[in-house]
Parts: C-alpha cells; sequence; structure tokens
C-alpha cells in the first residue's frame, strides 16, 4: 500500500466504502443500454442511429450511449466533476468490461473517416472545473475509435445550464444559438462524432448537430457515457 493511500484513502463514490473510487459492488450495479434507440421516436435502432422517417435536414444522424443514467451513475458523475478527475476517470475505464464498449468497434467499421468533437463547456465552469469531462470521456472512447479529433465548435455565449432546466422547450430554447463554428476549420461534407458525458433530452446535442450541418457537415452522430 502506498503512504497516499493511507494518508488519503480511496473512498467509493456510490457507497463510501474504502478501497477504491468506484467499488467493484457499485460497477455492477451499473445498468448498460443493450438496446439503443432512436433520439427522435425512441424505438429500438441499430447502433442508436436515426431512423429514416425521423430523420431532418439538420437533425442529428445517431446517439450511442453506454450506461443508463440512473442515481448510482448520476452521483458518480457529478463527484468526478468536482474532485480527482483524471485519477477517478482512470479507475473508472479500467473497470468498464470490453463486452460494454463493443459497439464502437461497430461506429469504427462504418465510419471510416470520421472525426470527432468534444461538446465544449461555457468559460465559467472550464474556469471552475479545470477541465472538460466530456475531452476525458473522449480520450478513453478514442481508444476504440482512433480518429482525428477536431475543434470546430465553441461556446458563443454563457447559458443557464441544462440540468437545472426541467422544462424540455425550455431546454431547447436556451440552448439556442449557443455554439457558433471555428471558420478556419473546414468540415464541409465531414462526418462529424460529437461526444459528451451524458444525454437527457437531447437538447444540447441537437443544437450541435444543427450549427454543424449549417457549417456543411454531412453527418452528425453522438457518443456519450450515459443516457437519462
Amino acid at each position: 500500500m502506498f503512504l497516499i493511500d493511507v494518508l488519503f484513502p480511496k473512498f467509493c463514490l456510490g457507497c463510501s466504502h474504502i478501497g477504491s473510487y468506484i467499488c467493484n459492488r457499485c460497477f455492477k450495479k451499473l445498468k448498460v443500454i443493450d438496446k439503443p434507440t432512436c433520439l427522435y421516436c425512441h424505438k429500438q435502432s441499430y447502433l442508436g442511429l436515426t431512423h429514416p422517417r425521423c430523420s431532418k435536414k439538420l437533425s442529428i444522424d445517431g446517439v450511442l450511449s453506454i450506461y443508463y443514467y440512473d442515481n448510482l451513475l448520476k452521483k458518480i458523475i457529478k463527484n468526478i466533476k468536482y474532485r480527482l478527475a483524471t485519477v477517478v476517470w482512470d479507475e473508472f475505464w479500467k473497470s468498464i468490461p470490453e463486452s460494454n464498449i463493443d459497439r464502437l468497434f461497430a461506429y469504427k467499421k462504418i465510419f471510416h473517416e470520421a472525426f470527432i468533437q468534444v461538446v465544449p463547456l461555457s468559460q465559467s465552469k472550464y474556469k471552475l472545473r479545470g477541465f472538460n469531462q466530456a475531452a476525458m470521456i473522449t480520450k478513453y472512447f478514442n481508444k476504440v475509435l482512433n480518429f482525428p479529433i477536431i475543434n470546430v465548435l465553441k461556446r458563443s455565449h454563457e447559458a443557464l445550464a441544462q440540468a437545472q432546466i426541467k422544462s424540455k422547450k425550455t431546454r431547447q430554447k436556451n440552448i439556442r444559438n449557443v455554439f457558433l463554428t471555428v471558420n478556419k476549420i473546414d468540415i464541409k461534407n465531414k462526418t462529424i462524432i460529437l461526444v459528451d458525458d451524458v444525454i437527457t433530452t437531447g437538447a444540447t446535442l441537437k443544437e450541435a448537430s444543427r450549427v454543424l450541418k449549417k457549417a456543411g457537415a454531412n453527418k452528425v452522430y453522438a457518443l456519450t457515457l450515459a443516457k437519462g
């Protein structure tokens, strides 16, 4: 045992059991999404791809998530956002069985020339946390995907935190025009994969897709750790 483990022992973010940030018991309680669904009609869909009948010109073309965003995972992610982020993420991802991320290999086969875009944080949140959790998630997703990462999106202004807004319509209004593209990066006819930590109503990812497609992107998909 290292001295740091004696002076600063690890406590499970789920149950407070000593020894690790996420104990095996809590990790096994996390619910894997075994049947991905279309973001728009919520019916089962291969790899979470948007059904042709649900698709529109600027809509997102598919969303794939690994876990359900239940109370346990919500507690874990909330703690990760504000405490020892890098260390906890390393431990978290090492515990994920390969079978839980096998759909990423399917994504890799389908999208031969895709580019990854991390959903950007507001400046205030970045200053508060000192990191973007979506960027850390991207690091681990990309160990499988191995796609180029681009930074074409940025926040145009501060907006209320989506988690604080219950109404779906209000969320859509709150996030409207919050993103803009960096003109020097050409994304015309490219396939972009957005990465974020959690998707609930999908308002943020839908708005990001709208902005990217207006800037010329051909297809926009998304990968998230969890789905609410």
